[in-house]
């Protein structure tokens, strides 16, 4: 049988309620007659003092006789004495039994307490006798450093036990009108929770339909709220993820059509330069042909390459292949490989870098390495490119700084997205669609690196390598 949110709250409310109401009641009422208990024994043991002082001072007005013959002969008389000045029985026993009693009725046997306190130690029991319970409390007397009998105090405890009992009983009643309150509170409660629910359900149906600017007004300020709030927030979320989605579409579409015209560009003059070839005799003119097509090519080559990036970023398909290498032999070859663009553009190298081992993908590192030295190239305008390496706590770092013109700061925040360009007029001369930058990143984070950038005084570009665990 299916149990609604609201019988579960009201369920739940007195299932906690009942056992917790118990056990307080218990607790209570265990404490009160402890107390109670306890309370009487601390005032029957603060007597005991005064019942001791009166007896040894009474013995010694007799003088040199007999202490225990005179105890014996006067005990009826101190038991009625005390238990006049008490209010309650009082009996007086020596090492023979009972020598004195202040009532004759009803008759109390001998217990541990008298066994105990003839010995000379303080004791007490608790007792019903005929429906009525006692504290038998024995103190022991002593005389000229001897034991030489006992007196036992015997406190009715009833009226004590009645007013517990009659605490317990009120106990009880609050107890069950507790209940009672919690109950009609819980299904007042109750509604206020299950009625937004509802209006949740309803609301989500007709998300579900597509209405998704379903707005919902809830009057409690709880969690209730807070998730109508968020559901409100979830509703438009939706509705302006569906424009972005949109707007992606058209913005790939746009990124489709730049990265086709860039083909068009190479293929053209590749085209062009083919068909010229065979119509020119002069070794300069073949020459020159080659080399634009050689030059178109390579950028064809370089749009396709960065086309199959996209495609990977978009897919998570990067592909990372760990070994140990020197991380100095990786920086050497890709200066290698870019020396002859390098002194084209007249750039000097000024190198601080040593043998380390790192634990990376040796041909997605160098790929890292050659997009910013030739972001360098294409687009700092730059003179020298400064490569040092620094060992940071237990990270590598490899710096890349050129003396170019720098980035603006506006760029600098979004530098490492997808398609974002600091400089548009280079861009369009040298080629490229704002990707290399966002690759690089990728490669890093999947390397359990990271990547960095500072821009005073050019662009400073730091490669953060974690280390290798000795």
């Amino acid at each position: 049988m299916q149990i609604g949110i609201k019988k579960k709250i009201m369920i739940m409310n007195i299932a906690v309620l009942v056992p917790a109401i118990f056990i307080i009641c218990l607790i209570t009422m265990n404490s009160l007659h402890s107390r109670v208990i306890q309370s009487s024994i601390t005032m029957l043991k603060q007597e005991s003092y005064n019942g001791q002082t009166y007896v040894i001072d009474y013995l010694k007005r007799e003088g040199n006789s007999n202490e225990e013959m005179v105890l014996k002969n006067m005990s009826n008389f101190i038991a009625s004495y005390l238990s006049s000045y008490y209010k309650f029985r009082v009996q007086v026993y020596n090492g023979d039994g009972l020598i004195g009693d202040s009532q004759e009725y009803p008759y109390f046997n001998e217990g541990t307490d008298v066994e105990n306190a003839v010995l000379g130690t303080k004791a007490y029991i608790i007792k019903k006798i005929e429906g009525k319970r006692y504290i038998f409390f024995s103190s022991p007397i002593y005389f000229r450093d001897k034991t030489v009998g006992c007196i036992r105090y015997i406190y009715p405890i009833d009226k004590e036990l009645k007013i517990v009992w009659n605490t317990e009983g009120i106990m009880i009643l609050v107890s069950i009108l507790a209940i009672i309150i919690s109950i009609f509170l819980s299904n007042i409660l109750a509604d206020k929770i299950v009625n937004p629910i509802l209006k949740l359900k309803n609301a989500s149906e007709e998300v579900a339909n597509g209405d998704f600017l379903k707005v919902i007004e809830t009057e409690s300020y709880d969690e209730i709220s807070e998730l109508a709030t968020s559901f409100n927030s979830m509703s438009k979320n939706i509705s302006d993820y569906i424009h972005k989605l949109k707007y992606e579409k058209q913005k790939q579409k746009s990124f489709l059509d730049n990265i086709t015209h860039e083909f068009k560009t190479p293929l053209t003059s590749i085209i062009g330069y083919s068909e010229l070839i065979m119509k020119v005799n002069r070794k300069e003119d073949l020459q020159q042909c080659s080399y634009y097509i050689n030059k178109e090519g390579n950028r064809l080559l370089s749009l396709v390459e960065e086309l199959l990036e996209v495609s990977r970023l978009n897919q998570n398909e990067f592909i990372i292949n760990k070994q140990n290498i020197n991380i100095k032999n990786i920086i050497e070859d890709s200066l290698s490989i870019l020396k002859i663009r390098l002194d084209k553009y007249n750039i000097n190298i000024h190198k601080n870098i040593y043998d380390k081992e790192l634990y990376v993908d040796p041909d997605k590192t160098k790929q890292v390495i050659l997009n910013i030295i030739d972001n360098a190239i294409k687009y700092s305008e730059c003179d020298n490119v400064f490569i040092s390496m620094e060992v940071v706590e237990d990270k590598m770092k490899v710096s890349i700084k050129d003396d170019g013109r720098g980035i603006s700061y506006e760029f600098v925040e979004n530098i490492f997205e997808p398609f974002v360009t600091a400089h548009v007029n280079l861009q369009k001369k040298h080629g490229g669609v704002g990707l290399g930058l966002s690759i690089c990143k990728e490669i890093m984070n999947k390397q359990d690196g990271d990547i960095d950038i500072e821009i005073e005084n050019g662009t400073k570009i730091i490669l953060i390598f974690k280390m290798l665990q000795l």
